[in-house]
């Protein structure tokens, strides 16, 4: 299925290191931001004549992280039947939020996901997507109404002022009106992007202001639907969805208002769901394939403007059978996961940037975001919240 919404039945963030410091040659992001960082744009995962040092250590450290597993937050927000919640934000390995549609709640934890308070809860608002710009002043984006019966607010924007204490709709959002949003993200200190929804319609809403005002620009002749962004100037960027012919795409922009088409995928009736970038030039979408498959992901080694489709484990023995992706991370240029909406199929780990790819048992899926803190801390939410501790150096 396409969308997820609640079955009562059942900045780029950068690790903040100077150089010089531990691990100089590797840097690691997550899929959203903080204040002043581009949302998972990346940067080289190997500074320029680093050597083979840098690339042993390098090796060293995808090593240590294919050793250690992911762990469930038993004290985390959860829910069953099959659903998934959607968006997990840390400004750092201790201080984070959890946005859990499902549960119409937005979540928070002081201590590394061991305990987590409900701090804000809605009836009829999905919460799909939250960001922070620091510990004080932060979004969260709302599904929409439209989609369930359930889902009955049409406020897209939230606001907080007070670290996620208290929340209030954002109203100063000028141009065609969204009705969605699904993912959030910031270009740096005062550039910010939402994008949504699934099942459409499909819109782009910036800020140039942290978030004073709000501009939004109808992307629905480009798009069915809008899932995930990527900007690293408040002019460049790609987003990705599923275009008019019902296949996922990935369309590029340099003006920040006119797009072009970067890939389509082969496989009919599917949308790309999440991005991920670990370096500038690498990166990788997961592609929800939602009825026939087959099983496939895309990749691209040039920052975006081309990109490679590239099969993933079949799911039994036919080829048409689907794997619904939806959540992909990549620490580095090779290590990462992707993870299926699909409770009974496994989520899978690569250690060779996607040329083959193996089981990880440690990880149940649906997973919909990963985020990566630092070196040593990675965070995972889906239908629970799980977090991978990495012993490195």
């Amino acid at each position: 299925m396409i969308y997820n919404v609640p079955r009562r039945s059942d900045s780029r963030q950068v690790w903040r290191m100077k150089r010089a410091v531990l691990f100089p040659f590797l840097a690691l992001f997550a899929c959203s931001t903080n204040s002043a960082q581009p949302n998972d744009a990346g940067a080289d995962a190997f500074v320029d004549g680093a050597g083979d040092a840098a690339i042993d250590a390098a090796t060293a450290y995808e090593n240590a992280v294919l050793a250690s597993s992911w762990q469930v937050l038993p004290n985390g927000p959860t829910v069953g039947g099959g659903a998934k919640q959607d968006d997990v934000f840390f400004l750092d390995a201790m201080n984070g939020w959890a946005a859990s549609g499902p549960n119409f709640a937005i979540y928070k934890t002081t201590d590394g996901g061991n305990t987590w308070t409900k701090t804000f809860t809605k009836q009829g608002t999905y919460f799909r997507a939250i960001l922070f710009l620091d510990s004080m002043h932060g979004f969260a984006g709302n599904l929409g109404a439209g989609l369930s019966a359930e889902i009955t607010d049409t406020n897209v924007l939230y606001e907080t002022t007070d670290g996620g204490d208290t929340w209030n709709p954002v109203t100063n959002i000028t141009g065609p009106a969204a009705s969605g949003v699904c993912n959030l993200a910031a270009i740096d200190a005062t550039h910010l992007v939402a994008v949504g929804r699934a099942n459409g319609p499909a819109n782009l809403i910036s800020s140039s202001d942290a978030g004073q005002t709000w501009t939004s620009i109808d992307l629905s002749s480009s798009f069915m639907m809008v899932i995930d962004a990527r900007f690293t100037s408040p002019t460049n960027g790609i987003v990705g969805g599923m275009d008019a012919n019902g296949k996922a795409n990935v369309m590029q922009t340099t003006d920040g208002q006119t797009f072009k088409t970067v890939f389509t995928s082969t496989t009919p009736n599917s949308l790309v769901w999440k991005m991920s970038f670990p370096s500038d030039q690498v990166g990788y979408v997961a592609i929800q394939d939602a009825t026939e498959g087959p099983p496939t992901f895309a990749k691209t080694t040039d920052g975006g403007n081309t990109w490679t489709e590239m099969p993933l484990p079949m799911q039994g023995t036919s080829s048409k059978t689907a794997y619904p992706a939806i959540g992909i991370g990549f620490i580095t240029e090779n290590v990462g996961w992707v993870s299926p909406e699909d409770s009974t199929l496994p989520t899978y780990v690569t250690s060779d940037g996607g040329n083959t790819w193996t089981q990880d048992p440690s990880l149940k899926s649906p997973v919909n975001r990963f985020r990566f803190v630092d070196q040593n801390t990675a965070y995972a939410i889906g239908a629970s919240v799980w977090k991978l501790s990495i012993q490195y150096p």
